[in-house]
């Protein structure tokens, strides 16, 4: 019976939040805010990303950033307290957000110090100002890397998780001060977070040559992260600049120029977008290296977006992390009961960063009361940018299907209900899936 039908979906333009990348959510500026106001206390007018946006002076997101503190998740030494990451995670999820998560050991504030059974048993404080315990001569890297063994144990391969960054030391888990860590401590607090998370995407701090040596020498799928994207000299003006004289280095002298194609590359503003707005730093520029760098999510902070900007930060949006464009597909239209369905597709992925997390391609067959699932061998995590894509797969028709029209569907699933499927840069989703056609299931020889 296998009459083959090919048919061209109509290939989408606009914003597509998606789970793991773009512009990080903004709560405070979702709903319904009275008023807006910047980084900087100034109130500015309202405006949206598009008509059905949930946020104002802000692009809708599909993730989020959340960091929990070492103090909260380990009141006692060995006792774990993970209701704090679990809440936070149903937070984003309740927005509908996957969410990067970071575990951070200790911060400047007196609040933020490190947990209280280890403070009592080190009471003395380094002179460096990024520490608040000297991890060479404590067991701090023994301690720490025992908490992200049992993090990772309890939360490796969580669903609402899109990535995890790697801390080892520094307040916030910035990384300062990695560069006077004996190796040994850095390897124990990496190794731990290697060994533990076998699912979920992990990333870095692109800080220091020794730690980003000890990831690429085990091979590690680790991309990295930077903490001040945009500046373009707020710190030595014209002399010195995050921008110019340290991410295009370190990028490449460090080895992580490759590190995109299996983990995500995550930035994080230098203040916020409104004072490089302010500065007059070249928005043009900042994007294009970001883009280059193969950028997957901005971390904006949640402050708002100028509005002069917006039409930039729409087209940074739709080049950054993963897009998919299904560009053709062919499927036969009538299949008896036990027969195979075949089905061949081309695939574009016209972002710059491919999708790390385990997000199934499915096909669905609807219809007569039912809806039949089958579950893909082809991998979307393996759809790298910049590269024609064919997907051809065959699935056999149960016996048990009745006979009759069925709505074949496509979709790609992240199993969380909140968060919803994939949004693909093709027109037509409804409830998730994307109607390709009519299949008429025969019955059985």
């Amino acid at each position: 019976m296998n009459k083959p039908v090919t048919v061209y979906p109509v290939i989408r333009d606009g914003l597509l939040p998606n789970p793991g990348i773009g512009f990080t959510a903004a709560p405070r500026l979702m709903g319904e805010p009275e008023r807006i106001y910047d980084n900087s206390g100034v109130e500015h007018a309202k405006y949206k990303f598009s008509a059905d946006s949930v946020t104002f002076n802000h692009p809708d997101s599909k993730v989020s950033f959340l960091s929990v503190r070492w103090k909260d998740a380990e009141p006692a030494k060995g006792d774990y307290c993970w209701e704090r990451i679990e809440e936070k995670l149903n937070q984003a999820r309740s927005i509908g957000c996957s969410a990067i998560v970071r575990c951070s050991p200790y911060a400047l504030n007196e609040e933020d110090d490190i947990p209280d059974w280890f403070r009592a048993a080190y009471p003395e404080k380094p002179g460096f100002p990024f520490w608040r315990v000297d991890p060479n001569t404590t067991p701090y890297a023994e301690y720490w890397a025992e908490f992200i063994r049992a993090f990772a144990a309890r939360f490796d391969g969580h669903p609402v998780i899109s990535s995890v960054d790697l801390a080892i030391v520094g307040a916030w888990g910035e990384g300062g001060g990695t560069e006077y860590m004996r190796e040994e401590a850095i390897a124990r607090v990496a190794d731990a977070y290697l060994d533990g998370f076998k699912l979920t995407p992990l990333q870095a701090l692109l800080h220091d040559p020794v730690s980003m040596r000890i990831l690429t020498d085990r091979k590690a799928k680790v991309g990295f992260r930077v903490d001040c994207l945009g500046d373009m000299g707020g710190f030595h003006g014209e002399k010195w600049s995050h921008m110019t004289d340290f991410y295009p280095q370190n990028i490449q002298n460090f080895g992580m120029g490759d590190a995109w194609e299996k983990a995500p590359v995550v930035f994080e503003a230098c203040w916020h977008m409104n004072d490089w707005y302010v500065h007059g730093w070249d928005i043009d520029y900042i994007i294009a290296e970001s883009l280059k760098w193969h950028i997957s999510s901005f971390n904006n902070k949640g402050t708002v977006v100028p509005e002069p900007w917006r039409d930039k930060v729409e087209r940074w949006l739709n080049r950054m992390g993963y897009r998919f464009e299904l560009r053709k597909l062919t499927y036969d239209s009538e299949v008896r009961s036990g027969g195979e369905l075949r089905i061949a597709g081309l695939w574009a992925n016209v972002g710059v960063a491919p999708m790390y997390n385990r997000y199934p391609l499915v096909v669905r067959l609807a219809g007569n009361g039912l809806t039949h699932v089958f579950l893909c061998k082809e991998d979307p995590r393996e759809w790298l940018p910049d590269q024609d894509i064919w997907w051809q797969e065959s699935y056999t028709v149960p016996d048990h299907l009745p006979e009759g029209a069925y709505r074949l569907e496509i979709g790609i699933v992240t199993g969380v209900e909140e968060i919803g499927n994939v949004r693909l840069a093709i027109e037509g989703m409804e409830d998730g899936y994307y109607p390709m056609g009519t299949v008429w299931i025969g019955g059985a020889q």
